[in-house]
Parts: C-alpha cells; structure tokens; sequence
C-alpha cells in the first residue's frame, strides 16, 4: 500500500482527438536536443516532424494513453512539442501545457492533451514532452521544460501566439515542475502566467535527486535501473526525480522564494481535487481503508497526529482525507497567500463525480475521456450534458485568465475558492478548519531520506 500510495502520487489520465478547421495543428516540432545527463540545448527550428515521440519509459497501461501500442519506448531525441493555433488573425494568448506522470511516465503526444478545445477558444496550446526518470535526473527535465518555454518566447509569433502573454500550466508532476521555476532566476522572462492543477512547490524536496553513471548503458538498461531504484526506494520514483532545491537552479524552497517576490507579476491559479488520493485505489482497493497507524509512514514527524486529525473525524477516511490536504491542498493555499502580495492568485477545488486525482484533466482540455479516473465514466453517464456544460465553463474560465488574468471568480481573499461541480459555485473558506490543523506545519519542501546515488 505504502509504495503504490507513493509511486503513484504524480500519476496523471486519458483522451478523444478532434478535427476543426478553424484550428491548425502542427506536430512533432523539435524545440531541443540533449546529449545524456547534460542539459538540452535550444533548436532554432520550426519544423514539423509530424511525429508523435514518447519519451524512454515503459508503458503504463493504468493511467496514460500513448499515441501507439509499443510496450517500451527508447527514443532519447524526444524533445519535441506540439502546436494548436487559431487560423485567425492577430495576436493570441498562449497555454503551455507540462504532464504529469510521476517524472517516469508520460508524454505531451496522448490524445485526452489534444489542444484544440482551448485553442478554440482563441488561445494557441502549446503540449511539451520533457525527460524522465534518470535520464531527466539533477533538474535536467526542468532544463528541458525551461527550454520549451524559450523556445515559446522566440517562436510562438510564427502561430499567431503572443510571447508577452505565455501562461504556463502543469497538473501533478507538471504543476510540481512549474512550481519549482517559479523559484528559479528571473520566471518572468518565460511566462506572464501559470496554472498549477494538484500540484505545489512543497514537492520541490531538498535532497538531491537520485543518479547513476549511465556511461555505456542501453537505454533499456537504462529504464531497467530506474525501475530496480523505485522498488529499492518506493518514494524515488514519484517524488525523487522531481525537482529539487540544488542551489544554482532552484535555489531555496518555492514558498520563500515566492514570499520574497521572486515570482513578482506572475498571476498565479491552482487548485486541487476534493479526493485525490481515492485515484490510487486503482492500483491497490486496500488504500481506501488507510489507516492513521499506516499514515505516519507519511505524516510529518514534527507534528502531532491526534491534534492535526481531530477536525476531520466526520470525514469517510480521515487518513485519506488528511492524506490530500497534506500532499495537495494546503501546499496549494500557502502558495496563493505567498503569491497574493505581488500577483493576482485565485484558488479552486475540483467536486465533480470521484474528484481524485487527474479527474479535472478531462474537462480542462474538453476531452471528456476518464482513463485512470475511477468511477470517471459512471458518473459522466449519469449526466452527460451536465459534465460537458461544466467542461465548457471551466475552459473559458482557464483561457479566460489566460487572456488577461482573470478566470471569472475573485481572487483568494478570505479564502475564496471556485468549486467546480454541477453546478459551479464559489465557498468562503471550506473546510478551514481542517486546513488551520497544519498551520504549524512550513511546507516549505518535502524531506526524503533515502541514497542520492545509485550503480547498476
């Protein structure tokens, strides 16, 4: 249980391509190339491949949906992205879109990321693969996502897209990425914007990522390794090739830097799910029966278990429900206070149906496929009308901030928070008391203790 709780805690779903006129797609455009565990280096190029690359990894076949059937992918010169625009005329705003997938799984070429929802909308969509696992390690997959992003300020002009009006966006490990350039020198160059969907800096650790020499390695290999580290370290492969606090990059836990406005004029909205962690019941049914004995695997030491637990005795599961306020949500609203003093921050919750982790990703690109949300289809079954009303709103609300800052509720004073279900509606405050239970509690980067090098 511990290990599928972890491993799983960056996993993100699933999809349905479309075809519009009013939109031009272009595929396979290669931004970057990278020599292994060395940074990538920026590509001067505007040509589309129209190849769908994924990135090394082995498949998942619980919760992404990859553009093909092959069971292992090994194709390191994958740095490319995709590019829905408008055929309109002008300058439009533009949504750079990160995955999620546990820094292991992934890739920006799944069908449910198709960016012709939003671009209909009048924004050009920007999907980016990055490096994963080892081959992504020491930050390297920050470098890579940085670099799409510079690529996007010297060449999204070409689509029709305006490079002073970029708004980054990532859910799960993309959110926890996004999160961690916010602490790194001057975000402001790469985008004016950003959309963290159940993702926060608190999954910015302090302890370096683990490495290995990969010198001489098949890429196979390579991924075999991987693989052999995340069953030796059941954290290493959700959180411990994530972003890092190394000192040049990311230099200090995003909380403070934001709270010292390295993130000035940046406007920031994020949100989470209302059960994230009820996703992982996929991989194993006994999670939804986490006890709080089995949660101080989790819980942080520095705090008291009875004192934090005592405002969500009601709740179906406390361990659970106290599970996602930690990973999730409360790091979420400590971003957007820090954040409130030097831009605009608002805050939502995600309410529909299951509500666990990934369940939004389907309504925010307007794909309406629930791959790895269990009980996803059920409950659009019930009411099909009433998801894909909710799926429209939230797009305009998303390119709508997009646009000019605003997504159409009020910012996060007096902890207002958008709750998108059916219908819509905005609370004061929710569950506030179970969110002051960790007011002693910084937040300020996750500590895992575990090796930092590894050999084959």
């Amino acid at each position: 249980m511990k290990i599928l709780l972890a491993v799983a805690l960056a996993l993100g779903p699933a999809p349905a391509a479309h075809s519009d006129m009013s939109i031009s797609v272009h595929r396979g455009i290669q931004y970057a190339t990278a020599a292994r565990q060395q940074p990538p280096r920026l590509v001067e190029s505007l040509k589309e491949t129209g190849q769908l690359k994924v990135c090394p990894q082995f498949r998942d076949t619980v919760s992404e949906e990859y553009p093909d059937d092959e069971q292992v992918y090994l194709d390191e010169d994958c740095l490319q992205l995709n590019v829905w625009a408008p055929r309109t005329g002008g300058k439009h705003p533009v949504m750079v879109f990160f995955h999620g997938g546990a820094s292991r799984f992934g890739t920006a070429n799944e069908p449910r990321y198709d960016g012709t929802a939003l671009a209909r909308n009048g924004t050009v969509v920007v999907t980016a693969n990055y490096r994963l696992g080892l081959l992504g390690a020491g930050n390297n997959f920050l470098r890579d996502q940085i670099t799409a992003l510079e690529w996007v300020q010297k060449h999204i002009g070409s689509f029709g897209g305006d490079p002073r009006n970029v708004t980054a966006m990532g859910e799960s490990e993309g959110a926890f990425s996004l999160s961690a350039i916010l602490a790194t020198d001057n975000p402001q160059r790469l985008f004016r914007r950003v959309v963290l969907q159940s993702g926060s800096g608190y999954m910015t650790h302090a302890s370096p990522t683990p490495q290995a020499d990969l010198t001489g390695m098949s890429t196979l290999d390579v991924l075999r390794l991987q693989e052999k580290m995340v069953g030796e370290n059941p954290l290493a492969g959700a959180v411990h090739f994530g972003p890092y606090i190394d000192g040049t990059l990311v230099r200090r836990p995003v909380i403070d830097a934001l709270r010292a406005g390295n993130a000035r004029g940046i406007d920031l909205l994020i949100g989470t799910n209302r059960d994230e962690m009820g996703y992982f019941a996929q991989f194993d049914p006994e999670i939804l029966n986490l006890t709080l004995d089995q949660y101080r695997a989790f819980f942080p030491r520095d705090l008291d278990l009875a004192v934090v637990s005592r405002p969500y005795r009601a709740e179906p599961n406390v361990a659970l429900a106290m599970l996602t306020d930690q990973t999730m949500r409360v790091p979420a609203t400590r971003m957007a206070e820090a954040q409130r003093r030097w831009g605009k921050a608002y805050v939502y919750q995600f309410d529909w149906g299951p509500a666990v982790h990934t369940a939004e990703l389907p309504f925010v690109f307007g794909t309406m496929s629930f791959t790895g949300v269990p009980g996803g289809q059920r409950a659009y079954d019930a009411n099909p009308p009433a998801a894909k009303a909710l799926s429209d709103h939230m797009r305009r609300a998303w390119t709508s901030f997009a646009r000019d800052g605003n997504p159409g509720w009020p910012q996060y004073v007096l902890r207002i928070t958008k709750i998108w279900d059916t219908p819509a509606r905005l609370a004061v405050a929710p569950k506030d008391a179970q969110r002051a239970a960790w007011d002693a509690y910084d937040f300020a980067a996750l500590t895992i203790a575990s090796p930092t090098r590894a050999g084959r």
